[in-house]
Order: C-alpha cells, then sequence, then structure tokens
C-alpha cells in the first residue's frame, strides 16, 4: 500500500504497506519439503528453494525480508511474495517494522464528558510514561463535575498538559469533533490518542512510534482494568481488542479498524481524513478514510492500553447497544458485504431436507429422509476417501489421525461461529417467531425453533468459558455474554431503523456458502 508523498516526505518510494518482519509461528514444522501447521491443520508442499526460505526464519525470532534475501541470494520480491502468502495462511506471524531510534515529540489527545474520576486515573498513567518528549491536550466537552478544575490542579499544567475547552453543559460538541480539535491544538507531529476510561501503561508510546518510522497509523492492544466478572468477560469477547497477533489493518480481515482508545499516527493523516463529528464509529471512520487515502495503518499487540469497562450490565449492555447502532451508520456510509461467517452447503441442504421429512408426508417425507441420508453418507465418504489420499501425499508429516481430528475440530469451529452469528444478529426475532408459532400454531414448529435458538445461543458461551477460562464464575459470565449479544442486536436494529437500512442485517452480509 502506497503512502502520499505529501504526508510522508522522508519515505518517498518505500512500500509501506508490505513493510514487515516475519517468523515461523510456534505450531509451525518442516517435514520433507511439506511446511505443516499443527493450530489449525494445513500443509503445503514447498519446493527446495522455498524450503530453504522459512527455514531461514527463526521459531523464535522476526526476521526482515531484506535479511532473509541478503543471506540466501534470492530476489526480494521472491521472498516477500513466498512470506506474504504463507503469513495469509497462518504458516507465519508478521509484524510491521519498527525503528527504536524513531522517537519524536508525541501529542496525546484525551477527550472527556463528564468523567473526573476515571480521567485523573488517566493523566496519572500518562505522567509514568516512558517516553522522552510528549504533551497531554485535555479536550473538556463542556463537564460539570470538576473536570476542568482536576487538569489545571494538575503538576505541570498548562504547559505539559493543556486544558482545550469546548462545547457547553447543555451543547456538547460531541466526540468525533472534539478529537479534531485536539488535533487542532496539539503542538507535534504524532498525535496520540487514548480515552479517559482508559490506563496506558508506561512503554505505551515507546512500544507504538517506532512503528511510524514506516506506517502512518498504528494501534496497540486494549486490555481490561480491573478484576471483577465484567473485566474477565471483556479478556474474551471486547470490540477493542485486537488480539494478540499483528496484522495490518483491513476492513474484511482480522483487524477491521482501531479504536481511538488507543491510537496513535501522524499529524498529516488526521488532518487528511478527519474525525466525522459523532459519538459512534468515528474511529471506524478514520481508518477506513486513512486506508482509501492510501495511508498504511497497522495494528500490533504491544503499547497497551488499559480500559475500565462498565461493571453493571445495564450500562454494560446499553454501550453494546451503541456499538450495534453504528452497524447502520457504516452500512450507509460504506457498502462493504464480507459475508464473514461461512455455512456448508452439505450442511443447509441436509437441513432443508429435514425439514422436508418432518412436515412432509408419504413418498415426499420419505424421498427426503432418504436423500438426506444418501448426501451425508455420501459426502463423508468422499471426504473419508480424499482425506487419505492427501494424508498419503504429505505423509510422514501429516496422518490420517491428523485430518480426523482436524475435521472435528474444523466442524466444531464453524458450528460456534454460525451459532454466534445467529446470537448476535437473529436470537430476537427468532425467539418471536417462536412465540408466534406457540401462540397461533403450528405448535412442534415454535418447539423447534426454541430448542435451535437454545443450542445456538449456548454454545458459544459454553465454547468460550472452556477455551479462556476466565477468573469469574459461569454465572456471571453467561450474564455478561447475554447483555452483550443482546444489548447489541438492540442497538442494531434501532440502528436500522434510525438509518434507513438493513443492509447489515441482509443474509449475504453476514454469511458466505462454503
Amino acid at each position: 500500500m502506497s503512502t502520499p508523498a505529501a504526508a510522508s516526505p522522508d519515505r518517498t518510494g518505500e512500500r509501506a504497506g508490505s513493510a514487515g518482519e516475519y517468523r515461523r509461528r510456534d505450531s509451525v514444522t518442516v517435514v520433507d519439503n511439506v511446511v505443516v501447521s499443527r493450530q489449525p491443520l494445513t500443509a503445503t508442499r514447498l519446493n527446495d528453494a522455498a524450503v530453504a526460505l522459512v527455514e531461514a526464519l527463526p521459531t523464535g525470532q522476526f526476521r526482515a525480508p531484506e535479511r532473509v534475501a541478503a543471506e540466501t541470494g534470492h530476489e526480494l520480491d521472491t521472498v516477500e511474495r513466498l512470506f506474504e502468502r504463507l503469513a495469509t495462511r497462518d504458516f507465519l506471524e508478521w509484524r510491521p517494522s519498527r525503528d527504536p531510534e524513531h522517537r519524536p515529540p508525541v501529542s496525546v489527545v484525551v477527550t472527556v464528558r463528564n468523567d473526573r474520576e476515571n480521567l485523573a486515573h488517566c493523566l496519572d498513567a500518562l505522567a509514568e510514561l516512558d517516553y522522552p518528549d510528549s504533551e497531554v491536550v485535555v479536550v473538556d466537552d463542556g463537564s460539570t463535575d470538576g473536570t476542568r478544575e482536576l487538569v489545571e490542579s494538575r503538576e505541570g499544567a498548562g504547559d505539559e498538559v493543556r486544558l482545550v475547552r469546548v462545547g457547553a453543559p447543555d451543547d456538547p460538541i460531541g466526540i468525533g469533533a472534539a478529537r479534531n480539535r485536539g488535533v487542532d491544538a496539539a503542538r507535534h507531529d504524532v498525535i496520540a490518542f487514548t480515552d479517559a476510561d482508559c490506563r496506558p501503561r508506561p512503554r505505551w508510546l515507546a512500544d507504538l512510534v517506532p512503528c511510524l518510522a514506516v506506517a502512518d497509523l498504528v494501534g496497540g492492544r486494549v486490555r481490561p482494568a480491573g478484576e471483577g466478572a465484567a473485566s474477565a468477560y471483556e479478556g474474551v469477547n471486547s470490540s477493542l481488542d485486537m488480539g494478540a497477533y499483528a496484522t495490518r489493518v483491513d476492513p474484511t480481515g482480522r483487524t477491521p479498524y482501531l479504536p481511538t482508545a488507543n491510537l496513535v499516527g501522524r499529524r498529516a493523516v488526521f488532518e487528511t481524513v478527519r474525525f466525522p463529528e459523532r459519538n459512534v464509529a468515528e474511529d471506524v471512520a478514520v481508518c477506513w478514510g486513512a486506508l482509501d487515502a492510501g495511508y498504511a495503518v497497522v495494528y500490533t499487540p504491544r503499547g497497551v492500553v488499559e480500559h475500565a469497562y462498565r461493571d453493571a450490565p445495564r450500562a454494560f449492555a446499553a454501550r453494546r447497544g451503541a456499538y450495534g447502532a453504528s452497524e447502520a451508520l457504516l452500512a450507509s456510509e460504506h457498502d462493504r458485504e464480507d459475508g464473514s461467517v461461512g455455512v456448508p452447503v452439505v450442511a443447509l441442504l441436509v437441513a432443508v431436507l429435514a425439514v422436508v421429512g418432518v412436515v412432509g408426508t408419504g413418498t415426499v417425507a420419505t424421498g427426503a429422509v432418504a436423500l438426506g441420508v444418501a448426501v451425508l453418507v455420501g459426502t463423508a465418504g468422499l471426504r473419508g476417501w480424499r482425506g487419505w489420499r492427501r494424508a498419503r501425499r504429505l505423509a510422514p508429516a501429516v496422518t490420517t489421525s491428523d485430518l480426523a481430528a482436524s475435521w472435528a475440530r474444523t466442524r466444531l469451529s464453524s458450528a460456534y461461529a454460525l451459532s454466534r452469528e445467529v446470537t448476535r444478529y437473529y436470537s430476537l426475532p427468532g425467539a418471536g417467531l417462536a412465540v408466534g408459532c406457540w401462540l397461533v400454531g403450528p405448535a412442534w414448529v415454535g418447539s423447534a425453533v426454541a430448542a435451535a435458538l437454545v443450542g445456538a445461543v449456548g454454545l458459544p458461551a459454553v465454547v468460550e468459558y472452556h477455551v479462556h477460562a476466565p477468573a469469574t464464575s459461569r454465572f456471571a459470565y453467561a450474564g455478561y455474554y447475554l447483555a452483550d449479544h443482546l444489548g447489541y442486536q438492540l442497538g442494531v436494529y434501532r440502528g436500522a431503523l434510525a438509518h434507513g437500512t438493513v443492509a447489515h442485517l441482509r443474509p449475504s452480509a453476514r454469511f458466505r456458502l462454503t
């Protein structure tokens, strides 16, 4: 991805979008020219030259393609294409390039409205930053709780910590506009954003700013602050936490955007792509706008900010509802349909035949059941034969038992993803359908729909609790799980009404046939 020369005159001609380093994932081995990843099970056969390039990457050490190319005598383009292809298939791990000597002055912008207590903790954390030159710009949007007095009483107030007053108690300008005012007031050419309810760790800027030697926007990881049930749940399911692995930001990929709770970038980006003047999804709009403008936008799990989540389930659900409402807004502004959750065609066909078998009578019902069984048996046989052939071709790196275990994990993963999507977007209409069938008939359809919903809602919660073992009880986790998904779903439908669109609810926007 190229970067506008006006924004980065010191990087003219550099391929910022591909700049990065690679290493082999811990689960990857090379056996007889076959590269195998165990989690998930993936294998591919490479020629001798490609194997030599992969073996030049130690498991625990990142290396730049330029260095590998110089050591092996291969063309840089060849090395980069191979590494990128293997990273896309999860054989390699990528991270953005960084220059530890690149440490320019930074302006940290914090927007706040009536959140004095959290802001005090945030300013305490910013005062402990391990970074040579930074200022803090607090943009107060009409607070009435003593926020202004707090900022003005801080050590360094007026110089290292500056207050920008905007809005009025009964007429705030909003989060997006407040961020723009922070950009305008900032003194430095690198601007970092965090929120009043966040506590950046001491290495926050030191970990992220060096990435701007190549990238234009970089975001770090957001982790929960505190040890309550809400924090335990958010440690698994936070929409602000982009995960443990670095990625390039891609609206349809693993990291679709960077939250402003933890965002650092060049002033030129924020002056070119302004925050929309609203209170939701303003960070999404800036990230997508930066990508559309040709800027390099990357994520790294380094540079951690801790976020204080709302503990009360009601407030927790309300916040999730606000996130959900923003989907309709984004759908009306951006025509992006990723169809991220795969639905197996065979499973869908068998489900339809099962319904026909239950609803139909006589020959129709018998034929539907027989055809469904034939499809299941035939598909299982075909996949088994293909798996056996593949195991023979990849042996001894991959065995038949490896493939069988991988098949089971893949089926469970697909069921989890499908169930989670149904829970988050369609469980309330489904519950309404079940109640309607119980009231006006046929009752058995209502019972079938209700049973399916119970399974769809329960499966993800059980899997998440078992896999992640959060430090809270099953009941507390289940409570926040329901508050999360139902609150979000109510927001999704409220947003659809407010913005007059259901584009984000169309099946093509949520599912794809596989």
